[in-house]
């Protein structure tokens, strides 16, 4: 990359059904040398072994919400990034209340074999089998003058509090909505943005798997195809990405529907489809 590009690497575009094909829901944002992760579904690792991503580069994990598909890959890539990368560095670890229990629970898991990686026989440095914890509220969150992170409320209620994250560099701009229903902090939010990340789901897919009650309630606090294109073009965005399938269905059948509201370029994703924004503010994907 050079150092005006901004890219995503779409590294788990699933749903909580384990899908042979698709990791669970996890975005690197690439700035420059550095990169910064939104959640870390099952199967986060795998897919960052299939990039150029290097753990010593991470610069912040992000965590919209704490449902489990959000969050199953996460003790994985604590101890994975220690002993291949991050070594001295501690897990620079954001999310909503309820993060610091993740995290001390991770410790507790990895506890013995802590203890024999750090004392016994890789002397691995200490500081790195430690986590930074940030309890996140609604603004920046990040800024180290090149790279700016911001957290918005979102609507995913009774999974309470959900955020959405915006990547701000060097003028070019990606958000990712995590899991939520539409609403107007989203919109605003997303303001003009050149990529909107948001989950997808197709109209009716919940009540062809799950009871009638479940599949209103789901319906409720997700984000249907058609619904992603009404956010993105009151946002003004000029990309929308389409992530965290529900089912994972042709690509024609979710731009069909983001289509019927949205007029822009609509990308539907993949496992470890990279998309860039080059200096024109122009989105190119392989």
């Amino acid at each position: 990359m050079t150092r005006g590009e901004l890219a995503l690497i779409l590294l788990g575009t699933g749903n909580p059904r384990p899908n042979p094909d698709r990791a669970g829901a996890a975005t690197a944002i690439v700035a420059g040398g550095k990169w910064f992760l939104v959640d870390a579904g099952r199967g986060a690792t795998m897919r960052i072994a299939a990039t150029q991503l290097k753990y010593e580069n991470l610069r912040g994990v992000f965590i919209t919400h704490l449902h489990s598909d959000h969050t199953a890959g996460l003790p994985d890539l604590f101890t994975t990034s220690w002993q291949f990368g991050r070594k001295s560095t501690p897990l620079p670890l954001y999310g909503p209340a309820g993060i610091k229990q993740l995290a001390d629970a991770m410790l507790q898991f990895f506890a013995y074999d802590i203890h024999i990686r750090r004392d016994l026989v890789e002397k691995h440095p200490a500081a790195g089998a430690t986590i930074d914890t940030h309890i996140v509220q609604e603004g920046v969150v990040y800024d180290d003058g090149r790279v700016r992170v911001t957290a918005f409320k979102e609507e995913h209620a009774p999974v309470e509090p959900a955020f959405g994250y915006r990547f701000d560099s060097s003028g070019h701009s990606i958000v990712i909505t995590g899991d939520t229903r539409p609403n107007a902090n989203l919109i605003r939010y997303a303001k003009g943005a050149d990529i909107l990340v948001s989950e997808a789901y197709l109209p009716g897919f919940f009540y062809t798997v799950d009871t009638p009650e479940v599949a209103a309630k789901l319906s409720a606090y997700h984000t249907r195809a058609d619904q992603a294109g009404e956010v993105a073009a009151a946002a003004g965005v000029k990309t929308l990405v389409l992530t965290h399938l529900m089912p994972p269905a042709s690509d024609a059948m979710f731009i069909a529907n983001a289509r019927k509201t949205f007029h822009g370029k609509i990308i539907v994703g993949r496992d470890l489809k990279t998309i860039t924004l080059n200096g024109d503010n122009n989105a190119s994907h392989h």
